[in-house]
């Protein structure tokens, strides 16, 4: 038996087209206990999960005392690429998402140009062929009908549906309930997923106007906008909009609208089931990280109570999914905030932070096995409909991590692979340390160093529906040249 670091070293991968066994590791799953098990990879798929040490299938690398998970999939990244590639770019994002156990990341629209046509989402999917460490699925924007029909044949994963704007995404906003309306019948049609960023653009610009007027610019004035009437009535309207039309959506960043968003989403939910909402892994405080990280800790901050709210919500799976909502800014562009918080974009690095943070939470006893791995993986698979991502399985992708329970490490934005070379986690000390990344049977990530970049694929929901939380979907990957359909 071989140890583990030799498979690493190796590269062991199922583009090599051998059978191999990891041997002894714990399986954290959505469905069942954790168990010490042999985990057999042939090729790029999960072929068995065998009781520890009985597997016979090739070479054996050694994992006992490790944590066995699947990849996380994010279900909402910004990585900038193209438009604004002085912030992130596919290599960059893609790199930090992979050292952080990230195995597939879904980019949002709201790069430049805004893809709410079949042509830019075309020059977009093509531009990052080749180019990205991690699977990748995009989102499509706008509310054209016969658009939003082209971007889905052309391998979108869902739409993303803006009620708020800002100044150079126009097109995608969808500025009342007639439009939102109509993107939400146009899916029901297509039947993929549907993300909603919740809002009233006009409220919320009266409700700043206001604030500025007071004299009130402080980071504490930004949350309240973001937390305010605005954005809960626009969220009220699409949870109406979607329990009237039966359509399942899925609300972004639920986490930044605060607790009361969360007390709307579950009443909505109990009405119509088939609701999902995700949120970041809460990390960072407003009674001490925000004072001392002012702008740079927004939009999502915690106060001690939300936090445990939010945390308690997604351990219950009242929250289906974790997201980071990575959305890196330059400090040139954040450091404006100093003086005038309303002067820095909302956003921040979350990508190589993620599933540290929930592995953290874990091994304190605040999520269970289970919920992280649902969390984390299985629900964004769910979510999306990809029936290969998400779990580890026969005949699944063999992306998975390997966690360290007995590890910890401390978060240094000097060795970070966001593009923008900040963390507002820097400094904090983490239980528990990724050891490996896995995507398709091949070590892509190792100890934060990246091992294999470019070998990422795009990844499209297959002719079947995408489902909110209940039952499996398929995945397949558009053919082309770096891209090949799933059997």
């Amino acid at each position: 038996m071989r140890s583990l670091d030799e498979a690493i070293n190796a590269g062991q991968s199922g583009a090599d087209g051998g059978r191999w066994v990891i041997r002894g590791g714990r399986l954290l799953s959505a469905d069942a206990e954790p168990v010490v098990v042999d985990l057999v990879i042939d090729g790029e798929r999960v072929a068995a999960v065998e009781p520890a040490g009985t597997a016979d299938a090739g070479p054996v690398f050694d994992a006992a005392g490790l944590d066995i998970a699947p990849g996380a999939i994010d279900l909402h990244v910004h990585l900038r690429d193209p438009g604004q590639t002085h912030k992130e770019t596919v290599e960059t994002g893609t790199a930090a998402a992979a050292a952080g156990g990230t195995t597939l990341v879904c980019d949002m629209p709201s790069t430049q140009p805004q893809v709410t046509t079949v042509d830019r989402y075309v020059a977009k999917r093509d531009a990052w062929t080749g180019r990205a460490a991690v699977d990748y699925a995009l989102w499509a924007g706008g509310t054209d009908p016969d658009q939003l029909r082209g971007m889905a044949a052309a391998g979108a994963v869902g739409v993303k549906i803006y009620m708020a704007t800002s100044p150079g995404f126009d097109q995608l906003y969808s500025p009342d309930d007639t439009a939102v309306r109509r993107v939400l019948r146009v899916s029901a049609e297509l039947g993929w997923a549907v993300s909603v960023h919740a809002g009233d653009q006009a409220a919320s610009d009266a409700h700043r106007a206001e604030l500025i007027r007071a004299g009130r610019r402080t980071p504490a004035d930004v949350l309240a906008v973001t937390r305010g009437p605005g954005n809960l009535a626009g969220l009220r309207s699409v949870l109406t909009a979607a329990t009237d039309l039966r359509q399942p959506v899925h609300l972004a960043h639920l986490s930044a609208y605060g607790t009361a968003a969360l007390d709307e989403f579950v009443r909505a939910r109990a009405e119509f089931p088939r609701l999902t909402a995700e949120s970041c892994f809460p990390a960072l405080s407003e009674e001490e990280d925000l004072p001392r990280l002012g702008v740079y800790a927004l939009p999502t901050v915690f106060s001690a109570a939300a936090r445990d709210r939010f945390v308690d919500a997604i351990a219950d799976g009242t929250i289906d999914a974790i997201a980071t909502d990575h959305a890196p800014h330059t400090r040139d562009e954040k450091d404006p905030g100093r003086h005038d918080a309303w002067a820095a974009p909302p956003g921040y690095p979350a990508l190589e932070t993620s599933l540290p943070l929930a592995y953290d939470a874990l091994l304190a006893g605040r999520l269970d096995p289970r919920r992280f791995v649902d969390a984390l993986a299985g629900a964004p698979a769910r979510i999306l409909g990809l029936a290969r991502k998400g779990r580890i399985a026969p005949g699944c992708d063999a992306d998975l991590v390997l966690l360290d329970p007995a590890g910890s490490w401390r978060v240094d934005e000097s060795t970070m692979h966001s593009l923008v070379g900040w963390s507002p986690l820097h400094g904090r000390e983490l239980r528990g340390r990724l050891v490996a990344t896995y995507l398709r049977g091949r070590s892509i990530a190792r100890g934060g160093d990246i091992m294999y970049p470019g070998g990422g694929q795009f990844v499209r929901r297959s002719t079947g529906r995408a489902v909110a939380a209940g039952g499996p979907g398929s995945t397949e990957k558009v053919p082309g040249a770096a891209e090949r359909r799933s059997s």
